[in-house]
């Protein structure tokens, strides 16, 4: 049987009881039914994760006791951003969940001139607290152990007028060099991969990011949609410079 595991934000130590949060204890509790002495996992995110065994489990709180801590790194050697048009919820959600699992460092949500979703200021909140609860479910579900950091949405404009350093590619239609003629990536460089919303960049974003040393990439003769493109484009850098 698959032991669980839980996120919480809080310094841990060896022989000490931890108290679940309310998330993860009606997660615990009234979702998998974990019982007492059952084993579980718990990670902060700064590093490795801990051995813990559920030592009381009732209605209304929780607590377990961390019994050992295990130092081991899943983390991708690849710092990788993805900059992602804003697509619709459902598509979104997906998209944010597989990029955990192939490995994303920062996700850097974007506006474009064909994003059907822009979000109103005052649901902002909400609907980062909704991604966030996305990413940490897919770093449970992945076995990783560090969450990626997640930034506000901002104009793809705002974001192509920052980029200095990293490399940065595109995943455009068209006749493009394929990703495995790009250079390699050197030390801690990283890498960003941009994909756009369900109807594609226009011409003059595409414009402005090679202006800007976007390098375009090719991903065959078909049209994927925002959320395949995520999946494949980030499966694409993991093998050309990360560990799949």
């Amino acid at each position: 049987m698959k032991t669980s595991r839980f996120f919480q934000q809080c310094d841990m130590c060896i022989g000490e009881e931890l108290a679940l949060s309310a998330e993860n204890h009606r997660h615990a509790i009234q979702v998998l039914r974990l019982k007492n002495n059952q084993n579980l996992i718990i990670f902060n995110g700064v590093g490795g994760e801990y051995q813990a065994k559920l030592i009381l489990a009732d209605k209304r709180k929780s607590r377990v006791l961390i019994e050992s801590f295990d130092s081991i790194a899943r983390e991708s050697p690849l710092i990788i951003t993805l900059v992602l048009a804003t697509i619709k919820p459902d598509k979104m959600d997906f998209a944010i969940q597989k990029a955990v699992e192939l490995g994303v460092t920062k996700i850097q949500p974007v506006y474009t001139k064909r994003s059907v979703i822009k979000i109103k200021e005052n649901r902002l909140e909400k609907k980062i607290h909704h991604w966030q609860g996305v990413i940490i479910a897919a770093c449970e579900q992945s076995g990783r152990t560090a969450i990626p950091e997640l930034h506000e949405p901002i104009n793809l404009d705002q974001f192509l007028y920052s980029v200095s350093g990293e490399m940065c590619i595109a995943m455009l239609p068209g006749d493009h060099p394929k990703i495995n003629t790009l250079k390699d990536i050197e030390g801690k460089q990283g890498v960003m991969l941009l994909v756009g919303p369900e109807g594609g960049f226009t011409n003059e974003e595409e414009q402005i990011m090679m202006e800007k040393g976007v390098a375009p990439i090719s991903f065959g003769s078909r049209i994927l949609r925002a959320e395949t493109a995520v999946v494949a484009g980030l499966t694409a850098c993991q093998q050309r410079w990360g560990d799949l």
